[in-house]
């Protein structure tokens, strides 16, 4: 026995490790690039950097690897297939999505509704019974609202607009240009077509977005109140089914981080439709969340 389990967040942006003892007190850190595995260039480097640095060289008696799509087989079985490649002899491995992960972060027994909204969005929930919903998720090409991709593909659709005159002038124009260094829209596509995802005009103008907002941006503010309402319905629709009308709805994702007004109106919204629920943000990493799972794998039967 090593007395060391891993957890491992492999997201669009960064993948992180945490190792963690029989106490649930870290151990060890680690850090990567990208790890999505539908998305990223190089998934299995940025697990392995993050693995290595998070054991320093130990062994651990299980690892959890969180990601989205895990709950698919096809992603599962690749997941799997890179664990059993990086992981120490003789650990446990499990390949579970990245929302379960997020919920056992925000709540140790992994009961509740966890709202995530990073490069991507879904909605996710487990009651006392074991019974789990989801909604939403479904990627940036037909979903994921309120997502920072969201986000950024509605600010761009915005700017296009009134750059044309078919839409009300915006702070976000100036600012998407001074993100990107350029002078004129048609300047931007290069930076949006033929880029991996997501794409470096995206990013940049979610960053006009927030700041927009922090301006008092009428146009910005609307396409976040948009984001926040679906996000809120999302979450309502998984604690109704449920049974978890009173809560808790955790939040969680860079989106709510860097988008400050999301993060308040998600609440404002959901204190309309979910009145008796506890709504607060996840305050660990979805790292912790897979290395509590990674304990329950290893050291619950004993």
């Amino acid at each position: 026995m090593n007395d060391i389990v891993v957890g491992i967040d492999a997201g669009a942006s960064k993948t992180r490790a945490f190792a963690v003892d029989r106490a649930g007190t870290v151990v060890g850190r680690g850090a990567g690039g990208g790890g999505n595995l539908l998305t990223s260039p190089d998934p299995q480097g940025a697990i392995a950097a993050a693995l290595a640095e998070a054991l320093g060289g130990r062994g651990a008696d299980a690892v959890v690897l969180s990601c989205a799509g895990g709950d698919r087989e096809t992603e599962r079985a690749r997941g799997e297939e890179i664990l059993t490649r990086l992981a120490p002899p003789g650990a446990k491995l499990l390949v579970t999505h990245d929302a379960i992960a997020a919920l056992y972060a925000g709540n140790p027994t992994g009961c509740g509704v966890v709202l995530i909204a990073g490069t991507g969005s879904i909605a996710y929930g487990r009651n006392e019974e074991g019974e789990e919903d989801r909604a939403g998720g479904w990627g940036y090409l037909i979903g994921d609202e309120g997502s920072a991709v969201w986000c950024g593909l509605e600010a761009l659709r915005a700017i296009s607009h009134a750059v044309d005159g078919r839409g009300a002038p915006t702070r976000m124009t100036a600012l998407l240009f001074q993100q990107l260094g350029v002078g004129e829209f048609s300047d931007v596509l290069p930076h949006l077509y033929g880029r991996p995802h997501p794409a470096p005009a995206i990013g940049a103008a979610t960053r006009a977005l927030a700041s927009a907002s922090a301006e008092g941006d009428a146009i910005a503010n609307a396409i976040l109140q948009r984001g926040s309402n679906a996000l809120a319905r999302a979450a309502t629709v998984v604690a109704l089914t449920l049974g978890l009308s009173a809560g808790p709805v955790y939040l969680a994702g860079g989106a709510f981080e860097n988008l400050s007004l999301l993060q308040r109106l998600v609440q404002l919204d959901l204190l309309g439709l979910l009145p008796q629920a506890t709504v607060e943000p996840v305050r660990e990493e979805p790292a912790m969340g897979a290395a509590r799972l990674a304990s329950a794998l290893a050291w619950s039967a004993e």
